[in-house]
């Protein structure tokens, strides 16, 4: 509101001044205007008179055109005086014009003089009788007359002035409210909502001036904002994910080298508690609880056996010996491989989707892969389930990667439980198994991706809960 204010005042101050200068020159051409009117009837009274005494006198006397005079300065309510100046007689008032200037008087003189009783405006015209100057009719009012309407008329102005000042004033005041003021409070409220990060909303200020570019300016102002937002946002968020790709890679790097070392120093002590198990196993002078306890040291050695060799090919550097080979040739040999555990659930595989897909690689790592893939699937599976392979050639591209390439693919579907979207991110991380504790090392999928990623590939997952899985590996396509 200060702004309103400031503009009222600066409006009103131009107004009084413009008003009072108007007023004040129309005023004294009004006061001018006033004194002309009042010295032409002046002068029409005296010159009607002096013509009524110049017909009367020679025809009724003098003494009736003294009457006649007399007899027209009684028919005025203001102070206007009329009489006959310069007769053969004494006047009680002197002559407001020396008698001896008559002579020199042509038609008519008007003069403001100051008389014996006070100031005067008068008019005189001389009579002519018989060829002679006898007096003169003199026409004369106070100049109080003139200034009790000057008087009246300064205060209808002042009012009127008064009263438009105020008019305008009001009416200034609810304009720059409405005009300026409401704006730009809404731009100030807008202006603080961006301070504190309020975005949104867009502001709408359909003013049709600069307030309503000012609120388009600050709407894309507020959109530039809004997306550097979602830029930092992102940024600061790829960072993080960076950092904590960074710290989960010191972490597997670590463990690697630990279980490196530990697959060294625990594979003799595993191989010399199997052997003394077996033995104990084997002895036919042990009773059946001990050969049964034995036989459970001899499995859970095996598997932790299993467990060291996966972490050693985990962690140790592979060197790939390639060879040219056929995926459905690979598909064909898991299945023959793992039929055994299959039959055993029971679960259905099916090759019939298996197609020529040539491709170069390491067929011992490859079939390890897989084996994985194929393993992970029969145990997804519950009795009757299916699992079926499938291989081809097709189009890809890289997660991440907009450029498509060949690549003979190689799919293992299954009918099981499916893996849900919150496991899905971390289903590929070492040591993460949805098995019970004991039964899978978590291992799998990590080597999976590994030995794909060395041959140039990459392995997908596309999965819902309770719909089943398809993983699907896909490596270069050997060119003939």
């Amino acid at each position: 509101m200060k702004l309103v204010t400031r503009l009222t005042i600066a409006f009103l101050l131009v107004v009084i001044i413009s008003i009072t200068f108007v007023e004040w020159r129309r005023l004294v051409e009004e006061v001018s205007d006033f004194e002309a009117d009042m010295d032409r009837t002046h002068t029409l009274v005296a010159t009607t008179l002096a013509d009524a005494v110049e017909a009367v006198a020679p025809r009724d006397g003098f003494e009736e055109a003294v009457r006649v005079v007399e007899a027209g300065g009684t028919h005025h309510e203001s102070d206007l005086r009329v009489r006959w100046i310069c007769l053969e007689k004494d006047d009680t008032e002197p002559p407001l014009v020396p008698c001896a200037e008559l002579s020199g008087i042509g038609t008519a003189r008007t003069l403001a003089v100051q008389g014996p009783f006070g100031a005067r405006r008068a008019t005189v015209v001389p009579v002519h009788l018989d060829g002679q100057v006898r007096g003169a009719i003199e026409v004369s009012e106070s100049p109080e007359y003139e200034r009790s309407w000057s008087r009246r008329r300064l205060e209808a102005v002042v009012t009127l002035a008064i009263v438009t000042v105020l008019g305008m004033t009001g009416f200034a005041f609810v304009l720059g409210w409405w005009l300026v003021a409401r704006p730009t409070r809404t731009l100030v409220a807008k202006a603080r909502a961006v301070g504190r990060g309020e975005l949104k909303p867009d502001l709408s200020l359909p003013t049709g001036d600069e307030f309503e570019l000012l609120a388009t300016e600050m709407n894309a102002m507020c959109g530039h904002l809004e997306q550097a937002r979602e830029k930092t946002a992102a940024a600061t968020a790829s960072r993080e994910a960076a950092l904590e790709h960074l710290r989960h890679a010191d972490r597997l790097a670590t463990v690697g080298r630990l279980a490196s070392g530990l697959a060294h120093e625990l594979g003799t002590p595993l191989n010399v508690i199997e052997a003394r198990a077996t033995l104990i196993a084997d002895d036919p002078q042990a009773d059946d609880t001990t050969r049964s306890s034995a036989r459970v040291i001899i499995g859970q050695g095996e598997q932790v056996t299993r467990l060291v060799k996966q972490l050693l090919v985990f962690a140790r550097p592979r060197k790939l010996e390639p060879e040219r080979l056929s995926l459905d040739v690979l598909g064909r040999t898991v299945a023959e491989l793992l039929q055994p555990i299959a039959s055993k659930k029971p679960v259905t595989l099916d090759l019939s989707g298996l197609a020529p897909a040539p491709t170069t690689g390491d067929p011992v790592l490859l079939q390890q892969a897989l084996t994985n893939l194929v393993v992970n699937a029969l145990h997804a599976c519950g009795p009757g389930g299916h699992v079926s392979l499938t291989s081809k050639t097709v189009e890809a591209a890289k997660p991440g990667e907009t450029t498509r390439r060949r690549y003979s693919s190689i799919a293992v579907v299954d009918d099981g439980v499916g893996v849900s979207d919150e496991l899905r991110q971390s289903i590929f991380e070492p040591f993460f198994s949805t098995r019970p504790a004991g039964e899978g090392t978590g291992l799998g999928l990590p080597i999976v991706t590994s030995i794909v990623d060395e041959h140039g590939g990459f392995v997908t997952l596309d999965s819902a809960r309770g719909s089943g899985s398809t993983f699907t590996m896909y490596l270069p396509e050997a060119l003939s």
